[in-house]
């Protein structure tokens, strides 16, 4: 029972992100068609403020009632006046720095954008409870069904206003009509409710793990987040949001793994935390089968950049094009730390999360400054490196608990490495003496490419290709997913 239900969960966060990230794919594509570099740009200078906001709202206590076995509706009664108090103090704390942060940029229309996303935040902490108790369950139909609707009405709104010329305030108002509609839909959907209680007690329980979280969290976001201070403040918004658009493109293809895998891995592995052997069997047959996926498509990413971008995006986003390359080269290891750093979770290390998270983001954003001095490419670079020490030291500790560490990992995903590598030198040989239009060279390369990859899977006879076969087969027949019928 235990197995069907893990099975039906995955499937249900994958349907979840594929649909997510088709749609965000669908809106990037008509929205950059329709607004400038610069409007992007300007809605990007305040996600470190956002984000950072974000953090302190969700406290890592939602993390901490995904950890603990056995929560009361104290406890998430709890944690839900919490995030929501924490919600309206850093709404306020952001409405009244938004002169400062529009003096900073020296750009005028941040100011009333910054005081919208302030009010933004107000909701932030009234819905984290429900989609935490969704993820518990590891329901994620409900989920799933409220982010389509508030996704698609809230796209239809950005689309309209920028088809009229609104540019930046398009994003706004896409990014508002969101928030506020997902969390009605949330409280309609859901039955749980708050009771007029607060218990400082179960609050410095669940602070116990879920602080370590919290911060670890803040310096993880700040970190993400930090270059677009430094490229909006040395370069300004249109390079900075070519660099986002070189990011978010990046993230079209690794975000779906990395969202199954960050809302999957963590309650499963935590059921299996008392069971060594068990957690690293789990954990392994993570490591090949999320790598076997992410390799091909990111080394894929990096060989179309070209024709991707200027079919997607256009000319205007060619700046991209570079940017995109190398970023793609970066994520490869990404999904391992999600991964490595869900181990540490379950296992109930969270102290131990927070070291790896000080000492790796203090070299990140070290190797972020440095790269700023050489422009958008150079911190681009420093991504890369970030990436390889971060996969590294994040291995570290599960090389303690687990005796399985970063070369042990390594050789668990090579053959898939191996295959991803000869599969990009092939598209590049074949994309040197072949120059079509910029559709029809995608197309003709991410075909060739895919083929090639499973040709060279199935000759060197890498067990996950037949994994992922069997999967899908079972998966797909004996009315597996007869889940969808009932949605």
């Amino acid at each position: 029972m235990h197995v069907q239900k893990t099975t039906t969960a995955i499937g249900w966060s994958a349907l979840d992100q594929v649909i997510q990230q088709t749609l965000f794919f669908a809106i990037s594509v008509t929205l950059a068609r329709l607004v400038s570099p610069e409007a992007y740009g300007t809605v990007a200078l305040l996600q470190l403020f956002t984000g950072l906001a974000g953090v302190f709202i969700n406290g890592g206590l939602t993390s901490a009632l995904i950890q603990k076995k056995d929560t009361t509706h104290i406890d998430e009664t709890t944690v839900f006046w919490f995030n929501t108090g924490v919600g309206a103090l850093m709404g306020v704390a952001l409405f009244l720095g938004a002169p400062w942060i529009s003096r900073f940029y020296e750009i005028a229309v941040l100011l009333p954008i910054t005081q919208l996303y302030a009010c933004q935040l107000l909701l932030a902490g009234c819905n984290s409870v429900h989609y935490t108790l969704f993820t518990k369950r590891l329901d994620f139909k409900t989920p799933l069904k409220i982010a389509t609707t508030s996704t698609i009405v809230s796209a239809a709104v950005g689309i309209y206003l920028a088809w009229k010329g609104m540019g930046v305030w398009a994003l706004v108002a896409q990014s508002m009509t969101s928030s506020i509609l997902g969390t009605l839909l949330v409280w309609l959907v859901s039955t749980w409710r708050p009771s007029l209680f607060f218990s400082s007690a179960s609050f410095r329980s669940l602070f116990r793990f879920g602080g370590y979280i919290f911060l670890s969290s803040l310096l993880d976001t700040f970190y993400l987040r930090f270059y677009n201070l430094i490229l909006g403040k040395l370069y300004g918004a249109y390079d900075l949001g070519i660099y986002n658009r070189a990011d978010s493109t990046k993230q079209l293809p690794t975000s779906v793994l990395t969202g199954i895998i960050s809302r999957v891995a963590f309650p499963i592995y935590s059921r299996s935390s008392a069971d060594l052997p068990k957690l690293l069997d789990v954990f392994r047959l993570s490591i090949r089968g999320v790598m076997f996926l992410n390799i091909p498509m990111m080394l894929g990413v990096a060989v179309v950049a070209e024709p991707l971008i200027l079919t997607l995006f256009g000319r205007a986003w060619a700046g991209a094009i570079p940017l995109l390359q190398i970023l793609a080269i970066g994520s490869i290891l990404w999904p391992l730390h999600v991964l490595n750093l869900s181990v540490l979770m379950a296992l109930g290390h969270s102290s131990e999360f927070l070291r790896v998270e000080l000492v790796k983001k203090g070299v990140g954003i070290a190797l972020v400054v440095l790269g700023a001095c050489y422009g958008m490419q150079g911190m681009a670079w420093a991504v890369v490196i970030s990436s390889v020490f971060s996969f590294i030291f994040n291995a570290y500790y599960n090389g303690i608990h687990l005796n399985h560490g970063a070369w042990r990992q390594v050789i668990d995903f090579s053959p898939a490495l191996l295959c991803g590598i000869l599969m990009a030198a092939s598209v590049l040989a074949f994309a040197a003496v072949i120059h079509f239009q910029p559709l029809l060279q995608l197309l003709t390369l991410s075909t060739l490419g895919a083929i090639f990859y499973l040709i060279l899977a199935k000759a060197l006879r890498v067990p996950e290709l037949n994994t992922a076969i069997g999967f899908a087969k079972t998966t797909f027949s004996n009315n597996r997913w007869s889940f969808l019928h009932r949605m």
